[in-house]
């Protein structure tokens, strides 16, 4: 049986957590956390992690290369 649950950062649905493999797989429904979309992890927590950090990179402004 697949199991879900959502994941929900401060107070926002970004998207579903899902069983798969006896791991957990992400599937993002907010554009902010398409980068930890598809990872497999063991635990919830790590997952939620990835999560968060994902939408922290989001926020950063992207690095200009050097002349």
């Amino acid at each position: 049986m697949i199991r879900s649950r959502p994941v929900v950062i401060d107070g926002r649905f970004i998207g579903v957590a899902v069983t798969q493999d006896g791991g957990w797989r992400f599937i993002a429904t907010d554009p902010a956390a398409r980068a930890a979309e598809g990872q497999l992890f063991a635990a919830l927590p790590g997952l939620q992690q990835r999560v968060q950090a994902a939408l922290i990179e989001s926020r950063m402004p992207a690095m200009r290369r050097a002349s």
